[in-house]
């Protein structure tokens, strides 16, 4: 973040503004001042309604002259920030299950039903928009499993791996152990002070080579953290399907391996989730970010111009101006 202020190398100086301006108040009171023409013109005496105008006049002047040498002295300068953030360091995976099942239409957006798949992408791109700092990477599993977008700190990059997710786009069936392997072994190789998987399904495990258990010891080996996230209802779904007129909806069996996910999360220090509408979806990683607050440290860089160049010369105006009215018949008589 860049910015500019006005600040004083030497604020204390002000002070003297508070100090000096009543001294030279009465200084001024206790003055009798007569004012006379130019040497031109005979010298006579003003009414005093003249004589107050022209005391108040050089009074002005003085103490406008005072007020802008001090603030001079105090050295004004201008401060351009710049500010640069430090994270400590945080590694998140986003394992997101794009398996069949995930065609369901029990979750709405505004009103309109949607498709599993399409919510979750919608959520999920709320929730990298806040967390800028994070080094995010995607993993995608169906039949099998494979890495979407690495781990990156281009959250722009991240974003367009995330809006091509396409339902069955790794197989049909439900690898979950084999998604959370990939997410795990993506990790692996990183240095980081916190590692994260947030694993989403809307399933039960139905393919794949790893067993969920087993990679979620082996994050747990790894100091990663897993979130588990069951999307969706247990029971009856609204399912669009082929139909001879074309496609249809009917109601179809979907169930979500809820202890599995329990146990998954357990192994790990994380915590299982269940997100049965798009309201409980969006306050469960609104949990998680709170969760999983990356320490960012803030460090700021400010060059300062000196800007006192002004004030000095406004300064030499009211002295010269006040120089002239002492030369015309604004000269006072001792």
């Amino acid at each position: 973040m860049d910015g500019e202020s006005l600040s004083l190398a030497y604020p204390t100086l002000l002070l003297m503004i508070l100090l000096l301006i009543p001294l030279v108040w009465q200084g001024v009171k206790g003055r009798t001042v007569r004012v006379r023409f130019s040497s031109l013109k005979p010298l006579t005496r003003v009414g005093a309604g003249s004589a107050r105008l022209t005391r108040h006049l050089f009074w002005v002047l003085r103490v406008a002259l005072l007020l802008l040498l001090i603030i001079a002295a105090a050295r004004p300068q201008w401060g351009k920030s710049e500010r640069e953030r430090t994270s400590e360091g945080l590694d998140m995976v986003l394992v997101v299950d794009t398996s069949g099942s995930m065609r369901a239409l029990d979750l709405t957006l505004n009103g309109n039903r949607y498709d599993r798949l399409t919510v979750v992408k919608n959520v999920l791109l709320d929730f990298i928009k806040k967390r800028p700092s994070d080094r995010i990477g995607m993993v995608v599993f169906g039949t099998e499993a494979f890495t979407q977008a690495p781990l990156t700190l281009d959250h722009e990059v991240l974003v367009e791996f995330l809006g091509k997710l396409e339902i069955e786009m790794a197989g049909p069936q439900t690898a979950i152990g084999d998604g959370l392997a990939t997410a795990v072994k993506r990790l692996q190789e990183v240095e980081a002070k916190s590692k994260v998987v947030i694993l989403l399904t809307d399933g039960e495990n139905s393919a794949g080579a790893v067993d969920p258990l087993e990679a979620a010891r082996a994050a747990s080996t790894l100091g990663i953290k897993v979130y588990t996230i069951g999307v969706g209802k247990n029971g009856q779904a609204p399912m669009p399907v082929q139909g001879f007129f074309g496609m249809t909806t009917q109601m179809v069996q979907v169930s979500i391996d809820e202890a599995l996910l329990q146990e998954m999360a357990s192994l790990t220090g994380g915590r299982a989730f269940l997100a049965r509408n798009t309201e409980e979806l969006q306050e469960i990683y609104a949990t998680i970010d709170e969760l999983e607050k990356t320490e960012v440290e803030i460090l700021e860089y400010v060059d300062y111009e000196e800007a006192g160049a002004p004030f000095v010369l406004w300064a030499l105006i009211l002295l010269g101006v006040e120089t002239l009215l002492g030369l015309t018949r604004f000269r006072s008589i001792p």
